[in-house]
Parts: structure tokens; C-alpha cells; sequence
């Protein structure tokens, strides 16, 4: 497992963020095929799992090391 800082992980959770609502963005005003809509609204779904762990990874509180 690796460590990362509060501040990484707020990084990537803000990527997170962006890629999923391009995704959004993409699914909404695109002609798409029924797999390339599978396919995103996989891969969305993912982003999404992976960007709640993040912030309840973040919710716990870290111990001060001086």
C-alpha cells in the first residue's frame, strides 16, 4: 500500500473529480455505441468507487509527527 499525503490525495480526488465529469460530459453529447457507453459508464462507475475510498481516507484524522 502506498503512503500518500493529505495533500496527494486531495490532488488526485480533484483529478478524479475531472475525469469523471468528463466522462459525464462525454456520455451527454456524444452519438455513442451501446459498448462505448458500457465502457464509460464502467469506467465512471470505477473513478467513483476509487474517489469515496479517497475521501474517507482523508475523513481520519492523521497523527501530527513532529
Amino acid at each position: 500500500m502506498m503512503n500518500l499525503s493529505p495533500k496527494a490525495m486531495r490532488s488526485i480526488s480533484e483529478a478524479l473529480e475531472f475525469r469523471i465529469a468528463a466522462y459525464q460530459t462525454q456520455l451527454d453529447s456524444e452519438e455513442l455505441s451501446e459498448d462505448e457507453i458500457s465502457d464509460l459508464t464502467n469506467d465512471a462507475m470505477f473513478l467513483e468507487s476509487l474517489l469515496q475510498e479517497m475521501r474517507k481516507a482523508l475523513a481520519m484524522p492523521v497523527a501530527q509527527v513532529f
